[in-house]
Order: C-alpha cells, then structure tokens, then sequence
C-alpha cells in the first residue's frame, strides 16, 4: 500500500502541490473540527431516547463506538496521508 500511495504523490504536478498540501489540511482541520463537535454534543446525539423501548446503556455504549471506531480509523488514515503528502 505504501507503495502505491508513493506512485500516486509521484503522479501529482510539483507546482500543484503546495496548494494541494494546504487544501488537504484545511479540510482535515474542518474533519478534526466536526468531530469535536460531536464529542462536545455526545450526550445530545447519543443518550437515553425515550421514545425508544429497551433503551439501556449497553446499546447507548454500542452507538458510540459504531461512530467513535470508525472515525478513528479514518482520521489516523487521513493523517498518514497527509504526513506523506507534506513529505513528498
């Protein structure tokens, strides 16, 4: 995979590539932003419902992590990605 993400950097104009460094990080910034958002704004998206029968913390816990893991794995992906395209 490294290798591929080389051949792909290696594809890219030089004279493009500062605009694209500063863009990709502007947009990862607003990525960081909005997952700040909701960790400020948890208990909003994912507390008790009461609408919502056998509502216990178990299932509120499993809601969590079905967004929190998946953001983590792509936020790290993200990140490697961009560390590769400011070194390149």
């Amino acid at each position: 995979m490294i290798a591929s993400i080389y051949y792909m950097l290696a594809g890219v104009n030089p004279a493009a590539l500062p605009a694209l460094r500063i863009a990709a990080t502007f947009f990862f910034l607003i990525y960081l932003a909005g997952g700040a958002y909701i960790f400020r704004n948890r208990h909003r998206f994912f507390d008790r419902d009461p609408n919502v029968d056998n509502d216990i913390p178990a299932v509120r816990k499993v809601r969590i992590e079905v967004v929190a893991i998946p953001y983590l794995v792509l936020t790290t992906l993200i990140l490697i990605l961009l560390i590769s395209l400011w070194l390149a």
